[in-house]
């Protein structure tokens, strides 16, 4: 069923869409990141005050993030298992109303198909999560913020986002995230070719647009 409604997805979009649409699909297709981040005693503290509790859960209370968030499976908490992890939770009344993965090891970054190696004295973060009766209340910021408060000044807490996404990149600039590297891979007939380029930290944002190396 699943094929069938492929090839009708297919059919639907006319000769030469559906060439470039197989084409994106099997003959190439490619995934670039930015590697934003800053070092943890550099962490500038939130403008608004937050009337909520924070607090930083090890694995014997992964489980109970799965009760509010339909953004997590009990496979992605055993990945988390797997690796050095703990998880920054917002908490409202006593319930979980955000949160935020930090994890280093081997972890599988999904949009790039791979796994990446984070050593000790850095943090990557990663799956943040906000309720949508909490949005817009910058949680992320207290988030990271309680995080990078916890460990070493001299640590490094950094996670991967997309170029495009010119609103997360806003976002980061503004708690002092930096650009520091990127990361890409493309398929050719699905084989993967990986990059990882590393450089000195760079504005999140030049001028008016984002900043693209």
């Amino acid at each position: 069923m699943a094929i069938l409604n492929k090839l009708s997805e297919l059919a639907s979009l006319g000769p030469t869409r559906a060439v470039r649409a197989v084409g994106r699909k099997l003959v190439y297709r490619s995934a670039r990141m930015g590697r934003y981040g800053f070092r943890a005693g550099d962490a500038i503290p939130p403008v608004r005050e937050l009337p909520y509790a924070i607090e930083i859960w090890g694995p014997e209370r992964f489980d109970e993030i799965l009760v509010n968030n339909d953004n997590l499976t009990a496979f992605d908490l055993e990945r988390f298992r797997n690796q050095t992890s703990s998880v920054i939770v917002v908490l409202d009344e006593g319930q979980v109303v955000a949160s935020s993965w930090m994890t280093r090891g081997g972890v599988w970054v999904t949009d790039l198909q791979r796994a990446i190696e984070v050593p000790a004295g850095e943090h990557f973060s990663c799956r943040s999560w906000v309720s949508p009766t909490h949005r817009g209340q910058s949680l992320f910021s207290h988030m990271v913020f309680h995080y990078a408060r916890s460990v070493p000044a001299d640590d490094e807490v950094w996670g991967l986002v997309y170029y495009w996404n010119t609103a997360s990149v806003r976002s980061l600039a503004n708690i002092g995230w930096v650009l520091s590297g990127d990361y890409r891979c493309r398929w050719v007939f699905d084989r993967p070719y990986f990059r990882v380029e590393r450089f000195p930290a760079r504005p999140a944002f030049e001028g008016s647009g984002v900043f693209v190396p």
